[in-house]
């Protein structure tokens, strides 16, 4: 199975002629790398040999915003990820990650595009529900391509995760062992594990995916078959799988709501007594910065 990309800007600038792609290319690599350094999308122009002028113009033009929403929507995205994620960080070290001034510039921004206070949403990613978090991420999705007053189109994540390719594999009996602390961080977990990570899994049962994060009980860790008596076992049994690349936490929860959504479109009743397997192949610190993903949904197969 080929690695689907589900990321906006890639599919964005495929047009553009190769020498201009790759000067866009680097400006949005700066864009995500640079946020704590609080750059002007003028400043990230210049350094990527563009001129504001025709930056602002082609920018706009392919991405159906301004240089400076874009930015600041990446910067929010990535605030809300830390609120999400980071147990040890106060809210002012957070703001100032991710290119705000200070906490109450973070907090007019929270509260003017999501509705949300940033306690809110540190305690979101302890007592929300995944549905929950993907509602408040999807306030801050790249906005569709045809806008009107009329109609409102899906954000560009969940538009390019509705053409994901799945298929259909049997797998035979797993086994977690070495378990390792993982809490949904995929960014900690490869920067501890590197590549290894590529030879670890999540296993996350069914029926707890609409529980409320603190109550969800994923295992991870590096795996092997056949299973060995004391290991976390992971049943043998057909799986509906996708492999896809992603840039943000917005797309990487589409991309599994739309493997579900395949499950059922394709009539594949799910094992509930089953689990969710993720596996990290990789992940690209270039461009905009990516996370490579093998998803695994268990569901039951009548064989005759």
């Amino acid at each position: 199975m080929s690695l689907y990309e589900l990321v906006p800007e890639r599919t964005l600038l495929a047009p553009l002629a190769d020498n201009i792609r790759k000067r866009f290319e680097m400006a949005l690599q700066l864009m995500h790398s640079t946020l704590s350094d609080r750059l002007t999308w003028e400043q990230i122009a210049s350094r990527s040999a563009i001129s504001p002028f025709h930056f602002h113009r082609q920018f706009t033009q392919l991405f159906h915003e301004t240089p400076g929403q874009y930015l600041h929507r990446i910067r929010l995205q990535y605030a809300i990820s830390q609120l999400l994620m980071s147990r040890n960080s106060s809210i002012t070290q957070i703001a100032l990650s991710s290119g705000y001034s200070s906490s109450q510039a973070l907090a007019k921004a929270l509260k003017r595009e999501t509705g949300y206070q940033a306690k809110q949403i540190k305690a979101l990613g302890e007592t929300g529900t995944p549905d929950e978090t993907i509602a408040l991420l999807s306030k801050l999705a790249h906005p569709s391509q045809h806008r009107t007053s009329e109609v409102v189109q899906a954000p560009i994540e969940q538009q390019l995760a509705s053409s994901m390719p799945c298929e259909l594999t049997w797998f035979p009996a797993r086994g977690i062992y070495t378990q390792t602390a993982h809490r949904g961080d995929w960014h900690s977990l490869f920067n501890q594990h590197g590549q290894q990570t590529a030879k670890m899994l999540c296993a996350t049962p069914v029926l707890e995916l609409d529980r409320p994060w603190h109550d969800i009980t994923s295992v991870t860790g590096k795996w092997r078959t056949p299973p060995e008596p004391n290991d976390h076992l992971i049943a043998e049994g057909y799986y509906l799988c996708t492999k896809v690349r992603v840039a943000s936490d917005i797309a990487y929860l589409n991309a599994l709501a739309s493997l579900f959504r395949q499950t059922e479109l394709l009539g594949y009743p799910l094992d509930n007594h089953g689990s969710l397997v993720e596996i990290l192949l990789g992940m690209d610190a270039r461009f905009t910065g990516t996370a490579s993903f093998h998803f695994q949904i268990p569901v039951q197969l009548a064989i005759t």
